[in-house]
């Protein structure tokens, strides 16, 4: 049976002794590199996708085979939460159509997987989900960012029973999680484009809360209204996750994604995890592990996750594509390195800030290992 929320919380820490167990380094640590952990990537978006599709030469056309996945395996990462379709224009590989382009991007994601010899698979049960790192391979989560492809009519006339029937086929087909919004409005709730407080989720959007619970799907607030992400922790049954924001008062970006103290604490309620992202720009890497840092001292170590830690030398900003164009503008010192790189990095400050090995093991990937275990189905 899927951990409930309650199940969660008995049998974990509590928020107040997460933070009052909180550690200090007192000796060296061995120096450990990204093969060492089971790394989860919380969110990978698909530009490089759509950049070497865009390409006429054919040598590009099989980017998860061919470039991406040889540098997620060379990086050390075990699992990558990807979307699989979305609210956004860029999540649909340049589609207008809702439904059509999420289909079509999925489709994309499956027959690029299938392509690559079972050097990347996809998550789906709980048995799925890696107990060591993966060494030659690397594991995809399918995930869904903005519920707008499932949504209803505007007056519809379905049965309760039908109204939940794209969810239940994007499931089938292998996607995992939701993200219940992207920035923008749509029939689940309002993303943060209309004002970050926003409003609670709609109806609708509740029963697909209840119904992720119920098939055993990670349920994403990323993107999602301060209000809403509120709703969405009073009615799960099981952890929630936001794979890629960060938190005030360390970073304030002009859209206002980053999330606040009360949400912080809601979603670490849930037994769920904030997986925190760089931002070519305006965050360092300084300033995750000082996120980290305030979250474990706050909330506890077990809510905190990875969601990106940016570009790499392979596709150094979304739009350029290495030896098949011209660079716009050179590559940050962050965007010219390896991912093996970006990690061994992360990784070396986080054991300088004085993080204990098991912690930095939690934060790489273990918290969202803990949830995906939680809310997957057994078969």
């Amino acid at each position: 049976m899927p951990l409930t929320r309650r199940d969660f919380l008995g049998h974990s820490t509590t928020l107040a002794a997460g933070a009052a167990m909180w550690p200090r380094a007192t000796h060296a640590q061995t120096r450990r590199r990204p093969h060492d952990y089971i790394v989860v990537e919380g969110h990978r978006d698909i530009w490089e996708f759509n950049d070497r599709f865009a390409l006429s030469d054919r040598k590009q056309h099989s980017p998860m085979r061919d470039f991406v996945v040889p540098r997620l395996i060379e990086g050390g990462y075990s699992v990558v939460i990807m979307p699989a379709g979305g609210d956004s224009v860029d999540q649909r590989g340049g589609e207008e159509a809702l439904l059509e382009g999420s289909l079509r991007v999925l489709d994309m994601l499956l027959v690029e997987i299938d392509k690559t010899s079972g050097k990347a698979t996809i998550i789906r049960t709980k048995a799925d989900v890696p107990t060591a790192p993966n060494r030659d391979k690397v594991q995809i989560f399918l995930d869904h960012e903005g519920g707008a492809s499932i949504q209803i009519a505007p007056q519809p006339g379905y049965h309760a029973d039908r109204r939940l029937a794209m969810l239940r086929h994007f499931f089938r087909l292998g996607v995992r999680g939701l993200q219940l919004t992207h920035n923008g409005r749509n029939m689940l709730a309002e993303g943060i484009a209309g004002g970050k407080m926003g409003s609670r989720l709609s109806t609708f959007g509740v029963e697909v809360v209840q119904e992720m619970n119920r098939l055993g799907m990670m349920v994403g607030v990323s993107h999602l209204s301060a209000q809403g992400v509120l709703h969405v922790c009073e009615i799960s049954k099981h952890p929630i996750v936001s794979t890629h924001q960060n938190i005030l008062p360390f970073v304030k970006s002009s859209q206002a994604l980053e999330l606040t103290t009360e949400e912080v604490k809601a979603i670490a309620g849930t037994g769920g995890v904030v997986g925190l992202r760089y931002i070519e720009g305006q965050t360092s890497y300084k300033d995750l592990v000082d996120e980290c840092e305030h979250l474990a001292k706050t909330v506890g170590i077990d809510h905190i996750g990875i969601g990106w830690l940016g570009h790499d030398k392979g596709h150094p900003y979304s739009g350029y594509v290495p030896e098949a164009m011209q660079p716009r503008r050179p590559p940050s010192a962050i965007e010219s390195q390896t991912m093996s790189e970006h990690w061994e990095t992360f990784i070396g400050m986080l054991q300088q800030r004085g993080f204990k090995d098991d912690d930095v093991a939690r934060i790489v990937g273990g918290n969202f290992l803990r949830v995906m275990r939680a809310v997957l189905p057994s078969a």
